[in-house]
């Protein structure tokens, strides 16, 4: 018995030993950032911009690669293979990390066992956008229009999304008549509403806001407790008659699970210091994001803690696992 346990000690010494040693020479090659959602949306440009600076930091490329479908399922799925070597980073919305489970029977990866927390880097709040041809000025009226007009108002939707989410939670508490249009990511969506093909949509403050100083959209509601400091005349839902309405998107660094600790710590703190940097913390906040930051530890009570208030809504509104 002694032996063997002198012989696990030993074992366990040459892993530990080998992770430092990893560790120490990182980062020596190109990083991956994965992106499981198409370009040109929220997450792809907050991913790209803590990428570029992750590469000055690093002194090594980082590439951003896109690799979207089945409500980014493809891109968890991919992650979950690569090599927990800190060389293949995901770049994660909140519902994938909190609620996918609730929304796909089964899952060709495992959340808990197959990732590991980096850092939680940006949260944006949703708001509500009509396309200007709609007849509504109000959140109510949107309610009402949809009532009077069933089958008629459609709104795009990531399915399993926040904002997707939001929808169905405006749906639950009003009875209005919505039809969720799934697409593949946020930005065809809202190339859809752009040309009038949907009605409504939630969308992030973040990078909505472009469309709505440019009069090419509508912004009914922020789905925050405060106003955007960019769209000062535009209320709040609680303000709008909704109360305790309040859907933030975030986004997370996350790594493949068994990556060294020293590289899983390495990459926490360079997201912190980028992400509080004040140039690149004011250029979100004047867009109505707040970068944020965290330790791995952190990370993983946040996506805790979000994953049980937002599971108990997909219970409420009804939402049946695909």
């Amino acid at each position: 018995m002694k032996s063997l346990l002198l012989r696990l000690h030993g074992f366990l010494a040459i892993l530990l030993y080998a992770g430092t040693v990893a560790a120490q020479g990182y980062p020596s090659k190109t990083i991956r950032m994965i992106v499981p959602y198409p370009p040109g949306g929220t997450i792809d440009r907050i991913a790209r911009d803590v990428g570029t600076e992750l590469q000055k930091r690093l002194k090594q490329p980082v590439v951003v690669e896109n690799r979207s479908g089945a409500a980014g399922n493809i891109g968890f799925e991919y992650m979950a293979r690569q090599p927990a070597d800190g060389y293949t980073l995901l770049f994660a919305p909140a519902s994938n990390l909190t609620i996918q489970t609730s929304l796909f029977k089964t899952l060709p990866y495992d959340l808990e066992k197959d990732f590991v927390p980096v850092s939680l880097v940006a949260l944006t709040p949703q708001m509500l956008l009509v396309h200007p041809s709609l007849p509504v000025n109000t959140v109510q009226e949107l309610v009402d229009y949809s009532k009077s007009h069933p089958g008629k108002v459609n709104y795009g939707v990531t399915i399993g999304a926040y904002s997707h989410l939001a929808g169905e939670l405006l749906m639950a508490k009003t009875g209005a008549d919505f039809t969720a249009v799934p697409y593949q990511g946020p930005a065809p969506a809202m190339t859809d509403l752009l040309g009038g093909q949907m009605q409504f949509i939630f969308y992030e403050v973040s990078t909505g806001l472009q469309y709505v100083q440019s009069g090419k959209l509508k912004a009914l509601a922020v789905a925050h407790k405060t106003r955007a400091p960019l769209l000062p005349n535009v209320p709040t839902m609680a303000e709008a008659g909704f109360p305790a309405f309040e859907v933030s998107s975030w986004y997370a660094l996350m790594g493949r699970s068994g990556t060294p600790r020293a590289i899983v710590d390495q990459l926490s703190a360079e997201v912190r210091a980028i992400v509080q940097e004040p140039g690149f913390k004011k250029r979100y906040e004047e867009q109505g994001a707040f970068v944020v930051g965290s330790t791995p530890a952190e990370l993983a009570a946040f996506i805790k803690a979000d994953a049980v208030k937002w599971t108990a809504v997909v219970k409420q509104v009804g939402i049946e696992p695909n």
